[in-house]
């Protein structure tokens, strides 16, 4: 049996050179018969993860690489592969299949910034790299700035150091891996436990922190696209595929306005996006949705925000997608596709057409937040939280401090990092890395004192949010639009024994933030061996330098919110769940296991609350403490 060391070394040759056999008339040594009828897609196209059929010929692959018998057989699958199927489906296709092999438990993937650096570096960037390459004296490394992308004539460019940031693209990428659209519990033996509901926290809490980002700048909040007959903003990302003919992906001029998407791939109508728009909202005004059967079936309180997450993206695990059809994705489709819908000029798709990408155009944010608004619009048909079901009896926050320089004052900044481009898609002589910054805050820990006045020991589950106190006006945001824009930090169990507890945790113990992804020359470095927790999913999650928002200058007013629960009446299955590694189980889950929590994602803010103000809606064993965020330059 081949060592945890082997088994990586040769996942990550499987990973290399899907730059090669691009020609789409290249000879096929000889092609497996599980391969057969791949290669639909053409060579030169980008792969988009929102595309329906796109994602139809990448299921097929990754579920042929996910049964193939073992390493070896995986690996002359793949080489086999490169002939056939376009490259970035490739890719894709194969994380997915690696990241869920369980003789592959414990194998890195390969950082994907490291493999397509074009997806997340401007092209001037690359090709100055390029040419600073063949210029080159010696072996030592080559450093480059990166280009920006806009000026400061653009709003929107205060908001580029976000929508542009390395890890949080990846992270967006990689959830999407973690949990494809087209999931199959039968045909993978795998359940993605509340992967609907899941799809709706994790984009939501991305809205809420991107807002908390704009409040920082001075702009108001995102304003969800909703009105299909409006103007749209335009944005270039100085993006290239390099993989695909080096195309560019497109340009969309600002005043365009969505039209139907008349190609060959994909055909959408923006009338069709509006009836599957009407149907999903008067389901969830109805709280209830009509399966294939055209039976009515309840959206329940314990899984109707699940079942909504599955019908809005949609997911194959919708329940009737003919009916409610694939409003997500299409939207995603059709906005990828604005400046050329009928493909008159042979323009590529936007950026808006790859979950790679997505995040960097303002409209991911505005289509996102319409989204969103869908599923509050089902959350408003719930009753809010009763004090039962807030409550934990005997339990008193007395008091809640975040300790860092300045106690109750956190203190961020740009750091600097390094993007190795050798080893991606461009064929260089040695090392060139590129020179970026991103937002970065001081380290810090949460110091909870609470008291514990019954006679026995309780387990308890911790919950950390945070969000704005005013609004872009200079307004007290009230509670219940305020309650949107709690984002988690934190949520671990402790156990508190009778009488006083001091509890301290430590930000970069967050299970909202993962390890994030482990360069290639760390990977071919490491050591022997190695534990047989699955480390490629470990890279899902939020990058934890950005844990906390950026603030601004004077110091920035956020409401810390610190709530602690019953972990008896939380836990799954009455058992205690041990995560594989340091990933975010919040926005992610547990790899083959149920979400650790029983409770509502986002609980106790995903409901309206009955209260004219936040102090008013505390209990006990809550506890709210004003914090300054400042931005230093």
């Amino acid at each position: 049996m081949s060592t945890l060391r082997e088994k990586q070394l040769a996942v990550m040759r499987l990973f290399e050179g899907a730059e090669q056999h691009a020609g789409a008339d290249a000879d096929v040594p000889e092609r497996d018969l599980r391969l057969r009828g791949l290669g639909r897609l053409a060579k030169n196209a980008i792969f988009s993860g929102f595309n329906n059929v796109h994602l139809e010929e990448a299921r097929e692959l990754y579920q042929i690489l996910y049964v193939a018998k073992d390493l070896i057989d995986l690996q002359t699958l793949v080489e086999q592969a490169r002939y056939l199927v376009n490259e970035g489906l490739l890719l894709y296709a194969l994380s997915v299949a690696v990241l869920h092999r369980d003789d592959l438990r414990g194998v890195k993937l390969p950082a994907y910034q490291e493999q397509r650096p074009d997806l997340f570096v401007p092209a001037e960037t690359i090709f100055h790299a390029i040419k600073a390459d063949k210029k080159r004296i010696g072996d030592q490394p080559i450093i480059l700035n990166a280009f920006e992308t806009t000026t400061k004539l653009d709003p929107e460019h205060q908001l580029a150091y976000f929508r542009e940031d390395i890890g949080i693209n990846v992270h967006h990428y990689h959830w999407h891996v973690v949990y494809p659209v087209t999931w199959n519990p039968r045909a993978m033996g795998k359940i993605k436990d509340r992967k609907g509901e899941l799809f709706y926290y994790m984009h939501q809490q991305m809205l809420a922190r991107y807002d908390c980002e704009r409040l920082g700048v001075g702009l108001q909040r995102v304003i969800p696209y909703h009105n299909f007959d409006e103007k749209i903003d335009g944005y270039a990302s100085h993006l290239v595929s390099f993989i695909s003919d080096s195309k560019i992906f497109a340009i969309r001029p600002a005043g365009l306005i969505l039209q139907d998407v008349n190609r060959d791939d994909p055909k959408v109508q923006v009338e069709e996006l509006e009836r599957w728009k009407d149907r999903i909202m008067q389901a969830a005004h109805l709280g209830v949705v009509i399966d294939e059967l055209g039976q009515l079936v309840p959206l329940t309180v314990e899984n109707g925000i699940d079942v909504l997450g599955d019908l809005i993206e949609a997911s194959d695990l919708s329940i009737n997608k003919t009916y409610y059809g694939s409003f997500h994705n299409n939207l995603h489709n059709l906005l990828s596709l604005v400046h050329d819908p009928d493909g008159r000029y042979k323009q590529s798709i936007g950026v808006l057409g790859t979950t790679a990408t997505a995040v960097r155009d303002p409209m991911f944010f505005r289509l996102h937040k319409y989204v969103d608004n869908m599923f509050v619009e089902y959350k408003l048909t719930l009753p809010s939280y009763q004090q039962a079901e807030l409550d934990f009896p005997g339990i008193t926050v007395e008091n809640v401090e975040v300790k860092a320089t300045v106690t109750n004052v956190l203190n961020t900044f740009m750091t600097d990092d390094y993007l190795e481009l050798k080893h991606g898609m461009v064929q260089l002589q040695g090392s060139v890395k590129v020179k970026y910054q991103h937002i970065d805050h001081e380290p810090f820990s949460y110091d909870i004192i609470c008291q514990n006045s019954t006679q026995d020991s309780k387990n308890a589950t911790v919950r950390i949010f945070l969000a704005p106190v005013y609004d872009e006006s200079g307004h007290e945001i009230p509670v219940n639009e305020q309650r949107r824009f709690f984002i988690e930090l934190d949520k671990f169990q402790v156990l508190l024994i009778p009488g006083l507890n001091n509890i301290t945790r430590n930000s970069n113990e967050s299970v909202v933030t993962s390890e994030g992804s482990t360069s290639h020359d760390e990977v071919i470095n490491g050591a022997e061996g190695g534990s047989d927790a699955d480390h490629s999913y470990c890279a899902c999650g939020w990058p934890e330098y950005s844990l906390v928002p950026r603030g601004n200058r004077r110091g920035m007013d956020f409401a810390l919110f610190v709530m602690l629960t019953d972990y008896e009446e939380d836990q799954v299955d009455r058992l205690h769940v041990v995560p594989e590694c340091k990933n975010s189980t919040s926005y992610c889950g547990l790899q083959n296991q149920k979400y650790p929590d029983k409770r509502a994602m986002g609980f106790p803010f995903d409901r309206a609350i009955k209260a004219k103000n936040i102090e008013e809606f505390l209990l006990p064993n809550m506890k709210l403490q004003n914090i300054k965020i400042q931005f230093n330059v």
